[in-house]
C-alpha cells in the first residue's frame, strides 16, 4: 500500500479552461482534462467544503492501493429507473439570489457559489417520465433566518421546478420555475436531467482507500473521473458510493440505499413531505405538459411563485432571477390580498373594548384568549427559544400583506414594520449576543419577541391568510410580566429599548385612561 502525503503548499491546479480563479489546489480540484501534470490517484478528491475560499475544505485521508488495468474493473453503475434513499450532500452552485434558494450547479468555477448541506432522496424515471426528482432537507440558508428548507426538485426535459417548504414551521411554500442552462447563460438552450448513461463517460484512475464522510468510514473503492467530475465505486458491484465536483458538490450515497429498477414505486412516502397521498411523479406527466400544483395559479395563498406562469411553466429567463427574488423579499407573498374589511381595521387605531385590558397583565390575558381561539396550537412564551421565535417572525414577514404595512406607515402607526429582512436579521443577531450576557435580559428579549410576533400576526396578515393557517400555526402566548430596565446589566439599555418597541400593544390595548382635571 502506498501512502500519499498531503503537505502544505501542494501545487495549485494548472491549465484549467476557466483559470481556476479561487486557486484551489490539486486535492480540491484536479480535472481529468486540461491538466498538467495529468490528474492522478488521490487527487481531486474534495471533501466537506463551506465556501469558495481555498482552505475552507476538509480533505479526507486517501491511500493508493493500486492502479489496475481499466479493463479488469467493474464499471460504474447508474440506471434509467433508480432510487437512492439516503444521499448526504453539499450542493455547490452558482449564487442566483441572496438566500441561495435557487443555486444550481454551473459548468465553471468563475462564479460566486452557494454551499448548501442537505440530506436527499433521489428518484429517476427515464423510461416513462424522462424525469429526475430530488427530495431534500437543506440545512439553513445564506441569511440563516429561515431555518431548514424542505425541497422537492423536479427536472423534466428542459424544465425545472424547485418546490420549497421554508423553515421548520412549514407555514410558507415557494415554487421557483426555471429552465437551467449551461453556465447559467440565458442565450443557451435549457439542459435536461442527468441521463442514465452518464457513467459511460468515466475513466478509471486508481483504486484507493478513503475515509468516506458522513460516518460511512474507511472504504476501498475504484476512483473514476471525467473532466472535473470524480466518482468512487464499490469494486465488486460498480455501485457509486462517493462523488465530488469542485463547483457542483460533494455527494455520498450511503451504502445499501442505492436501488436500481422501479424501486421508487414502493420506496416513496410523499405524505412525509407534502401531506399528499399521490405519488411524487403524479405531480408531473409523462408527456411533460403538467407542472406541480404549487407552481400553478391553483397554489394556496401561502405559496409564492417565482418566474412561474399560470400554468406553472417558466415565464422569464434566468437573467431576471435575482431581481425577481429581491422584489419578492421586499414585497412578500400575500401582497394585495387584503379584503376591504382588513383595510378598514388597519385604518382604525383604537381596538374594541373586547380586546383591551385594565393593565399590562390583563391586556395579555385578554389577547391570549383571542390567540387560543384563532390559533389553537399556540403555546406559552417560555416554551419558545429566541431562534424559534425569530424563525416564526420571518415566516410572518413573508406572509404579510404590504398594503396593511403601507397604511401603518402613512399614519405613523406603531404597528408598522420599519426594517427589511436583512436589517432585522442583523439587529436580531446583535441583540441575541447582548441578551446572552444576563438571564433577565435574555428573558425580556424573548418576551419582547413573543409580543412582536403576535402583533405581526394580528395586524399584518389578512383574515383569509389567518384562516388558512389556523390549524397549522403555533403562536407564542403573551407574557403578563412587564420588564423594567435592569440598570446593572452592561447591555441592558439597548436590549430594553428593543423590548419596549416590541411590546407596543400596550399603547392601544390598555384601558388605562389619563386623569381629567375637574
Amino acid at each position: 500500500m502506498l501512502r500519499l502525503v498531503f503537505a502544505i503548499g501542494t501545487p495549485l491546479a494548472a491549465a484549467q479552461a476557466d483559470g481556476n480563479p479561487h486557486e484551489w489546489d490539486r486535492l480540491r480540484r484536479c480535472d481529468h482534462t486540461d491538466y498538467d501534470p495529468q490528474c492522478g490517484p488521490c487527487e481531486g478528491i474534495g471533501g466537506y467544503a463551506g465556501s469558495d475560499k481555498a482552505d475552507d475544505v476538509q480533505i479526507p485521508n486517501c491511500d493508493i492501493e493500486a492502479v489496475y488495468d481499466a479493463g479488469t474493473r467493474v464499471r460504474p453503475v447508474w440506471g434509467a429507473d433508480l432510487t437512492v434513499l439516503k444521499s448526504h450532500e453539499i450542493l455547490i452552485g452558482k449564487k442566483m439570489d441572496p438566500a441561495c434558494f435557487q443555486a444550481f450547479p454551473s459548468n465553471d468555477s468563475t462564479a460566486d457559489n452557494c454551499y448548501k448541506p442537505q440530506e436527499c432522496q433521489i428518484y429517476s424515471d427515464m423510461n416513462k417520465y424522462k424525469a429526475l426528482i430530488l427530495v431534500a432537507n437543506q440545512a439553513g440558508n445564506a441569511w440563516n433566518v429561515v431555518g431548514n428548507v424542505t425541497s422537492t426538485i423536479y427536472h423534466q426535459n428542459k424544465n425545472m421546478w424547485i418546490v420549497n417548504i421554508l423553515g421548520r414551521l412549514g407555514l410558507v411554500n415557494q415554487c421557483i420555475c426555471t429552465s437551467p442552462r449551461e453556465g447559467g447563460d440565458p442565450t443557451k438552450e435549457g439542459v435536461g436531467p442527468v441521463q442514465y448513461n452518464w457513467v459511460d463517460n468515466l475513466f478509471y484512475v486508481a483504486t484507493e482507500t478513503i475515509d468516506v464522510e458522513y460516518g460511512v468510514g474507511s472504504m476501498t473503492m475504484d476512483h473514476w473521473a471525467f473532466g472535473p467530475h470524480h466518482a468512487w465505486t464499490d469494486p465488486a458491484t460498480g455501485l457509486i458510493v462517493r462523488m465530488w465536483q469542485p463547483f457542483n458538490g460533494l455527494q455520498v450515497l450511503e451504502p445499501g440505499s442505492f436501488k436500481t429498477g422501479s424501486a421508487y414505486e414502493d420506496a416513496v412516502d410523499p405524505g412525509n413531505w407534502f401531506e399528499r397521498s399521490q405519488h411524487l411523479f403524479d405531480q408531473i406527466s409523462p408527456d411533460g405538459t403538467k407542472a406541480p400544483d404549487w407552481c400553478t395559479k391553483k397554489a394556496p395563498i401561502n405559496t409564492f411563485r417565482i418566474k412561474c406562469g399560470d400554468d406553472g411553466f417558466p415565464e422569464q429567463d434566468d437573467s431576471e432571477v435575482s431581481t425577481n427574488y429581491l422584489q419578492y423579499m421586499n414585497k412578500p407573498i400575500g401582497t394585495d390580498k387584503a379584503a376591504a374589511s382588513d383595510l378598514r381595521r388597519a385604518r382604525s387605531k383604537v381596538p374594541r373594548d373586547d380586546f383591551k385590558g385594565d393593565d399590562f397583565q390583563s391586556m395579555s390575558q385578554t389577547l391570549n384568549k383571542y390567540l387560543q381561539k384563532h390559533a389553537p396550537k399556540s403555546k406559552d412564551c417560555d416554551l419558545w427559544t429566541i431562534e424559534e421565535l425569530q424563525e416564526l417572525q420571518v415566516s410572518l414577514l413573508m406572509l404579510r400583506d404590504s398594503q396593511l404595512n403601507d397604511l401603518y406607515h402613512e399614519t405613523d402607526d406603531n404597528r408598522k414594520i420599519q426594517k427589511d429582512i436583512q436589517q432585522l436579521a442583523q439587529e436580531w443577531e446583535e441583540l441575541n449576543q447582548l441578551a446572552k450576557t444576563d438571564p433577565d435580559l435574555a428573558r425580556a428579549h424573548r418576551d419582547g419577541h413573543c409580543h412582536e410576533a403576535v402583533m405581526w400576526y394580528v395586524h399584518h396578515l389578512p383574515e383569509d391568510m389567518k384562516e388558512l393557517l389556523k390549524d397549522k400555526v403555533s403562536l407564542p402566548l403573551l407574557t403578563s410580566m412587564r420588564h423594567d430596565l435592569k440598570e446593572t446589566a452592561v447591555h441592558g439599555e439597548r436590549v430594553h429599548r428593543a423590548y419596549e418597541e416590541k411590546v407596543s400593544c400596550a399603547s392601544c390595548h390598555s384601558l388605562v385612561y389619563p386623569n381629567i382635571a375637574v
